[in-house]
């Protein structure tokens, strides 16, 4: 979204911003897709039986804490980094921006709401961890798509800039 209509300034990113773009990227779609039992495996857990217990359930806890350290030191990098940002007015520009910051802010949430309720036994807040995952999946396909549309609409390289390749 970002430069759509208007000031097209050139962002860069660090290598680690990349590093840890694609890091996050791939442990949460890691977790979406064994996420499947986990509902089980929670109400085990909330009982204290081992009967089924699942490496599977284990890893996905595992992951989502990783994934909270991981932005933690992403939203650090990000403000020491020197990236330019357009100050642009435009509808999409402040668009671009606010799924951006929901992203971040689900980002570290969802795992903090899943590590609540797994470590907490919070039964409402596996819930809530389901549901918000849910919408940071829909802002992802989102970002995505528009990722693609700045790569082969606008042309602006936006998404070869977070491969590295420029």
């Amino acid at each position: 979204f970002a430069s759509f209509a208007g000031q097209t300034k050139k962002r860069s990113y660090n290598i680690a911003q990349i590093l840890l773009h694609w890091a996050i990227a791939a442990l949460i779609i890691f977790n979406y897709f064994v996420s499947d039992g986990m509902g089980r495996a929670f109400r085990q857990h909330l009982n204290d039986s081992d009967t089924g217990y699942n490496l599977v359930a284990s890893l996905h806890v595992y992951v989502g804490l990783a994934v909270i350290a991981l932005v933690v030191i992403r939203i650090i990098v990000r403000f020491m980094s020197n990236k330019t940002k357009a100050k642009s007015k435009s509808a999409i520009d402040r668009a671009s921006r606010i799924v951006h910051e929901c992203l971040y802010l689900l980002m570290f949430l969802v795992p903090v709401f899943g590590a609540i309720a797994w470590y907490l036994g919070i039964h409402f807040m596996g819930d809530v961890h389901e549901i918000a995952m849910n919408i940071m999946m829909t802002l992802v396909l989102l970002h995505a798509a528009a990722a693609l549309f700045h790569q082969y609409v606008l042309k602006d390289g936006t998404l070869l800039k977070m491969l590295g390749q420029r």
